[in-house]
């Protein structure tokens, strides 16, 4: 069957349905150009007869041929080298005719033709000229003579011009129409005469151009028109592919499905070749159940093989058992060495804490000494103050005393400067002293620090190696314990695979004797009598071991109760330890509340020290003042005595000389030289005098002086 189509004519981007039964007249030809634009941007003819040809039908097919080839030439003059369209024709396909009927009525048509599907036109793409702003980016080159050429072939030479030029088309087209049948005829003729038709091809593609001139104005606003068209069409397809996407859904579910009842298909498959092969199975087994009795005899052979191999694992875990228990006694007396070495170091530790006692009351009684010496030097400080004061008291003495210093006080204030220097050595020296006594209670405190600190060291590791064998001895006893739950286990096991095969082979032999039973029982075989044996030695060997599992529970007893004798001790001498560091705490604490005492009473007998020595240096200075005092006075003495030995010779010589003269002159003399020796030092009666009153004036306001200078120096 020939698919039919509506006729449609696209030129320009333009549609138009024309009926193929009747006859096109202008007016339908010229509303192909007013139709509303197709969504395309290139000039397509497309025409499709509404009936499929037959011999009814001639007339109108040779209509539709004509009109094609008119149209053709039409459309190519319009998009041809100078038309408004150049360019823009891609294709002419007219569709739903077999090549058989087409033949005749084409002439050397350049393109295939489809037999039964509509095709739609192909675009062949050609590059506009300069002139066209309408064409496309990339279209195919082809010049408007080789279209012309083309559609010529198609053409029947009877075809009319422009419609404008020629009103009278109507019946000019039924001219053409007769003579069709002459041209299908004249088929060889016509290709000679191709050339020909070219021409006026090319000279109706002109005027056809000249027509289509007026509609370049209308394309451009067409072509918005077409980009919506496009938008709209676009949409479309996004709804199609929706569409598409829903219907592979659709597809994918429909797979599933059949997938998964595959699959129920499979599983039941499977099922019944599982029971297939469990009644093949079962077959099986009663044909080998058949063979039992024939293969219980090659059973029972092996079996007793097994239990040879057994009876060798089970000797073979006996020296392994034998191995581990001489492994445990050497742990056993690993442990015992460390247990002795943490009792030595113990030892060791008793005797550090008494050597620690020990140095603590050296350094109490190093401390006693120290404070007896300071209370020693306080007593020296108070006498050296007391002597400090009696000088004091002596120089206020001295100061109150008016009487002549003679020769014999000198060695008295010599005496006063050696004990003033005496004063200053003992000074020194209790300073000497207290930095010494400084000196031993920092280092007796050193001492102290370091001994303590190597005590605390001490206990620590001694706690920390108690500790260490408390662990090793705890580790050690569960690895013991662990090993004979083992060994137990292991023992009960072999006990029951041996209960358990004894009565495999009573079993296997009632089998074998069957009605023979006595006659075995009298004559036993050499393997029955070899089974014997090796359950005789088996037993033996269970025997052994259970008297060295015997052996190791009395020993592992010995050694819980070793270790619990030592957890006593162990805790014993942490008790003891407590109390020896309750005891050194609270013999430092004391310690340590004797040496700030100590150094308060260091500190308040060195600020004695510094006020006596200050009060040393004041005395020193005094003393010194009243040496150069004393120093003066002397000088001034012996002055004095150089001056009184002169006047007394002047006196001697003076009475002399007078003694040889009158008495009366001498007496008047006398008194008028006693009158001017009182006034000028010269009177001979008033000499012993002033020879003892000025020397007490001058030694009373030396000592003045020396008052004066004791205030200053106290001030």
């Amino acid at each position: 069957m020939i698919k039919r189509h509506p006729p449609l004519m696209i030129i320009g981007g333009y549609s138009c349905v024309i009926p193929i039964n009747r006859r096109p007249t202008p007016q339908a030809l010229n509303n192909c150009y007013r139709t509303k634009p197709v969504a395309t941007s290139h000039c397509i003819l497309s025409l499709s007869p509404s009936l499929s040809p037959s011999s009814s039908t001639s007339s109108n097919t040779r209509v539709f041929f004509s009109l094609f080839h008119s149209l053709g030439n039409c459309v190519k003059s319009a998009c041809g080298s100078g038309g408004p369209l150049k360019g823009k024709i891609f294709s002419f396909s007219y569709s739903s005719f077999t090549t058989e009927q087409i033949k005749p009525a084409s002439l050397d048509v350049p393109h295939k033709m489809t037999p039964a599907t509509p095709r739609t036109a192909r675009k062949l793409k050609t590059p506009g000229s300069d002139s066209d702003p309408l064409s496309s980016p990339n279209p195919a080159s082809k010049s408007p003579k080789d279209r012309s050429s083309k559609v010529v072939d198609r053409r029947s030479p009877r075809t009319p011009g422009s419609e404008k030029k020629r009103p009278n088309r109507v019946s000019e087209l039924e001219s053409q129409l007769a003579q069709l049948q002459e041209e299908l005829s004249k088929s060889k003729d016509q290709l000679n005469s191709s050339e020909s038709w070219k021409r006026r091809a090319q000279q109706e593609a002109e005027e056809a151009k000249k027509q289509l001139a007026a509609m370049s104005s209308k394309l451009e606003e067409t072509e918005k028109q077409l980009v919506e068209l496009s938008d709209s069409e676009d949409s479309r397809i996004h709804e199609l592919r929706k569409i598409s996407q829903d219907r592979d859904r659709a597809w994918q579910s429909e797979l599933e499905a059949v997938q998964k009842q595959h699959e129920m298909d499979s599983a039941a498959l499977a099922s019944a070749m599982h029971e297939i092969q469990r009644l093949k199975m079962q077959l099986d087994r009663v044909a080998e159940a058949e063979d039992a009795q024939a293969r219980r005899a090659e059973s029972a052979h092996a079996e007793v093989q097994n239990l040879r191999m057994e009876l060798e694992n089970t000797l073979e875990f006996v020296e392994k058992l034998k191995s581990q228990l001489s492994n445990t006694k050497e742990s056993e007396a690993q442990a015992l060495e460390e247990l002795t070495r943490a009792q030595m170091q113990l030892e060791v530790v008793k005797t550090t804490e008494e050597t620690v006692r020990s140095e603590l009351v050296n350094a109490v009684e190093s401390y006693k000494s120290l404070v007896f010496e300071l209370e020693q030097s306080k007593n020296r400080v108070n006498s050296l103050e007391e002597l400090v004061g009696k000088l004091r008291a002596d120089l206020d003495n001295s100061n109150n005393i008016t009487d002549p210093p003679s020769n014999d006080n000198i060695p008295s204030v010599d005496g006063e400067c050696n004990e003033s220097e005496l004063l200053k050595t003992e000074v020194t020296n209790l300073k000497l002293e207290a930095s010494q006594l400084k000196a031993a209670l920092e280092a007796a405190e050193r001492r102290y620090q370091e001994e303590y600190i190597r005590s605390t060291l001490q206990i620590r590791s001694a706690y920390e190696l108690v500790e260490r064998a408390k662990s090793d001895s705890s580790a050690r006893e569960a690895e013991l314990e662990t090993k004979l739950k083992v060994s137990r286990a292991d023992i009960e096991e072999l006990k029951a695979k041996l209960i358990e095969k004894e009565n495999a082979l009573q079993s296997i032999s009632f089998e074998k004797r069957g009605p023979n039973l006595k006659m075995e029982e009298d004559q036993p075989t050499e393997r029955e009598t070899e089974l014997e044996i090796e359950l005789k030695k088996s037993e033996s060997v269970l025997a052994d071991m259970k008297a060295s599992l015997l052996d190791k529970e009395t020993q592992l007893q010995s050694i819980a109760e070793e270790n619990e004798m030592l957890k006593s001790e162990i805790m014993k001498t942490k008790v003891e330890r407590s109390k020896a560091n309750d005891e050194a705490l609270v013999v430092a604490e004391e310690a340590c509340a004797a040496e700030r005492e100590a150094l308060l009473k260091l500190g308040y007998l060195t600020e004695e020290a510094d006020k006596s020595s200050r009060k040393a240096a004041r005395v020193a200075e005094q003393l010194n003042a009243a040496q150069v005092a004393n120093s003066e006075m002397e000088a001034e003495l012996r002055r004095l005595k150089v001056q009184a030995d002169q006047w007394r010779k002047a006196a001697e010589a003076a009475a002399a000389m007078l003694s040889t003269g009158n008495n009366g002159k001498y007496v008047e003399r006398t008194g008028s030289l006693d009158y001017h020796t009182i006034g000028g030092k010269l009177g001979l009666p008033y000499s012993e005098d002033m020879e003892d009153d000025s020397p007490k004036k001058k030694n009373g306001n030396m000592l003045k002086k020396f008052g004066v200078l004791l205030k200053k120096s106290q001030k």
